[in-house]
């Protein structure tokens, strides 16, 4: 990942910034702006060969250019909607069956989104907004309405895609999705000692020091940190700036740094370490902090207090 706001002179650090995704669905998989020919008649050609070739005759087609197929529907289920959070498994290909993204590759994990406001790919957003929570669909996707123009290492310019979807859950907020992430996080790496707030960061002990000042409202405290992913990448670090401590004054109206990071350090004393899981609603919730933590992203951070004044 690339740093965060270079400036010419200083770099701030990222705690500071307050409100400023994953794979190819939600970075590179976003419909190119540039004027483009016009390849809908070629793309329907292509796609209808490649209908023909498989014997599929379920296929749907939407006045969009979007051919949806249906592999597993539950009519009975909530029906996603526009303005939801949903969260999917996916796999996109070439029609030739080459995979290039999905969330296999990433152990798996949901990818979630508010349908119709996050920047995905059109034909992923229609294709969605077709499904049932639980429903699993192939969606056929016109250039016009994936990549466009543009290319990659893996898609070719002006290709017709294929995405495996499955719509796994619909929820009003990102507050589920980001919990079940930091569980399941916490579940695979075997961390028993995460003590989860009211408001849903996850607070894990590492070093503690009952006799140490405590941290409170008002107070500036001097702290170590480490900012980070939830697949370990490193977003900001006092290490990067010659592990220069860090200074802010708690609980302040407005907040000096992100809500969870605020949180999380007013639980603690001088001397203690923690490490404090923040789901996005707590961090750079629906804007991100391009481009580095996409939007709506879990992150956590490892803190040691220095000093409480």
């Amino acid at each position: 990942m690339n740093s965060f706001f270079l400036g010419k002179m200083h770099r701030l650090p990222l705690v500071l910034l307050w409100l400023l995704t994953a794979g190819l669905l939600t970075t590179a998989c976003k419909k190119d702006t540039e004027t483009a020919a016009d390849y809908a008649a070629a793309d329907d050609a292509t796609i209808q060969k490649y209908l023909t070739s498989n014997s599929i005759t379920t296929a749907q087609k939407q006045s969009s250019g979007l051919y949806f197929i249906p592999v597993t529907t539950n009519a009975n289920a909530p029906l996603a909607t526009v303005n939801q959070v949903v969260s999917i498994l996916y796999t996109g290909q070439l029609l030739d069956g080459t995979v290039f993204d999905g969330t296999a590759l990433r152990d798996n994990t949901p990818v979630s989104f508010i349908l119709g406001v996050n920047s995905i790919l059109p034909g992923i957003t229609e294709g969605v907004s077709l499904m049932h929570k639980g429903d699993k669909a192939v969606l056929l996707i016109p250039s016009g309405l994936a990549y466009g123009a543009s290319s990659s290492s893996t898609v070719p310019a002006n290709s017709v895609v294929r995405f495996e979807v499955e719509l796994t859950d619909i929820n009003p907020t990102f507050a589920v999705p980001d919990d079940n992430l930091i569980t399941r996080y916490l579940t695979k790496n075997k961390i028993t000692t995460a003590q989860k707030q009211a408001s849903g960061l996850y607070f894990v002990p590492t070093t503690t020091n009952p006799t140490g000042t405590p941290v409170a409202a008002g107070k500036t405290v001097s702290i170590l940190y480490t900012g980070k992913l939830l697949d370990g990448t490193v977003f900001d670090a006092t290490s990067q700036r010659n592990n220069t401590p860090f200074s802010f004054v708690v609980g302040t109206t407005p907040r000096q740094v992100i809500t969870g990071f605020d949180e999380g350090v007013s639980l603690m004393r001088k001397g203690e370490k923690a490490t404090l899981f923040i789901p996005s609603g707590l961090a750079y919730g629906a804007t991100g902090a391009s481009p580095s933590i996409a939007p709506n992203t879990v992150i956590s951070f490892d803190v040691e207090v220095l000093d409480v004044q």
